[in-house]
């Protein structure tokens, strides 16, 4: 069985499409890097039409699909030896992991946000949220100290994420440098790409870093392989 039908007409699919080539117009060419430390939290599309299925994104930011997530050059700006904390949502778990591949990264392992109560959901209520974890080359912890994978903090608004795990990224990675991808604001220490941050301002054409062409279908087997 296929995925269900994301809009009910060709004029909403449309209108889609044009906020999507707007979205990209604003986004400026990611920094040059290289980065060791990333952490991002995209503007996933979630294949649902109920406005009460995991806070329907749409109304709230410009989302992005999976093949257009996957077409940003993040490997080009990632250090040999790196490390990427990826926000996913249970719902989009299968989505997450073909763009941690496609950035050039391996799936290691992953923390937890328990938001304490439950707050949307569908077949199960959704109480949770999850920031995986991937490395590039052998980008271990700077830090021998294990840490609990799993943090209780209630949500505050919309998507927006805690300060503490970027506190506890930056307690397990001591030496940078950091990127943060999709950022809401500026953090100390940290360089911050994303169209959401307040001193943006949209530029006439498109970046050239990102892509003008967003592929119908993006294939599993286009990613890169484990060596």
């Amino acid at each position: 069985m296929g995925r269900p039908r994301l809009y009910a007409t060709r004029a909403e699919k449309d209108a889609a499409y044009y906020q999507r080539q707007q979205y990209r117009r604003m986004l400026r060419p990611l920094p040059p890097g290289p980065y060791r430390v990333l952490y991002a939290d995209p503007p996933w599309t979630y294949f649902q039409r109920d406005p009460n299925f995991h806070g329907y994104a749409a109304n709230h930011y410009p989302t992005m699909s999976i093949a257009e997530l996957c077409a940003l050059p993040v490997r080009k700006i990632a250090a040999p030896q790196a490390v990427l904390f990826l926000w996913i949502t249970p719902a989009l778990l299968c989505e997450g992991l073909p763009v941690m591949r496609a950035w050039g990264f391996l799936y290691k392992t992953c923390l937890v946000w328990d938001k304490i109560r439950m707050i949307h959901g569908k077949d199960l209520g959704n109480q949770h949220e999850l920031l995986l974890v991937g490395t590039r080359g052998a980008c271990k912890p700077d830090t021998e100290e294990l840490e609990a994978n799993v943090r209780r903090l209630p949500p505050t608004t919309h998507s927006t994420k805690p300060t503490e795990f970027r506190l506890l990224i930056e307690h397990l990675y001591k030496t940078g440098p950091y990127l943060e991808l999709f950022a809401r604001a500026r953090a100390d220490g940290w360089d911050s790409w994303g169209n959401a941050l307040a001193d943006l301002s949209p530029v006439e054409e498109p970046a050239a870093d990102v892509p003008e062409a967003v592929p119908a279908r993006f294939e599993l087997s286009n990613l890169p392989r484990r060596s």
